[in-house]
């Protein structure tokens, strides 16, 4: 299992697993296995350093220092232990790339209330429709929300103009046709969003020390 830890400054620690300080608020990047949606995903995105990230979650450690993931995945928001996150039973023949990225020190003060609007979240449904304006959270949507109402309503990550093209023809792929047509949706070429791609790319993280 590949993982690294993003850092630019020693940080308090709060719990260290699998070799690695982890801490309330950090985030793990998530790279799939080949598959039908996650390779659609990568078809049109970018990651840093190479990467080709498919899906983000955010760290919770509770009272009695277990660690759990905060993330929006299908079918709703959810805290999934750290150790199914990592290593899902559901697909035991190949796990996904985790990297771990820390919130730059100026915003390490949002973390905690950022976690409390997490919370108020479990259970809604995931945003199939990557819709913005709707009650459901995809991945990324959800860390970019809860950091927003943290930050009394401003934006900590940027939003980019989505694309559902792929980076090598120009044209929209066809899981993306098929998704939305599923859906009975047009797609939302050049809506606001925002990816673990695009996300694992922002100046809020810190990066890139090997672990």
């Amino acid at each position: 299992m590949k993982l690294i830890l993003f850092l630019t400054c020693m940080l308090a620690v709060t719990y260290t697993t699998y070799g690695i300080q982890l801490q309330n608020g950090d985030l793990i990047f998530q790279e799939a296995c080949p598959g039908e949606t996650d390779d659609t995903i990568k078809q049109v995105t970018t990651s840093m350093d190479g990467y080709n990230f498919t899906h983000v979650g955010m760290i919770y450690i509770d009272e009695n220092d277990e660690i759990f993931v905060l993330q929006a995945t299908i079918p709703e928001v959810t805290l999934t232990p750290l150790e199914e996150y990592l290593y899902p039973t559901s697909n035991k023949a190949c796990y996904p790339i985790s990297v771990v990225g820390r919130i730059q020190e100026r915003y390490q003060s949002l973390i905690p209330e950022a976690l409390q609007e997490g919370m108020k979240l479990i259970g809604r449904k995931y945003n199939y429709a990557f819709d913005l304006s709707n009650d459901s959270y995809y991945c990324s949507e959800l860390i970019y929300e809860i950091f927003r109402r943290a930050n009394g309503g401003e934006a900590v990550f940027p939003l980019n103009e989505m694309t559902f093209k792929s980076l090598k023809t120009g044209e929209y792929t066809k899981g993306w046709i098929e998704w939305f047509d599923k859906l009975g949706i047009p797609v939302p070429e050049g809506e606001p969003g925002i990816n673990p791609g695009a996300m694992s790319r922002s100046d809020i993280l810190s990066f890139l020390i090997p672990f």
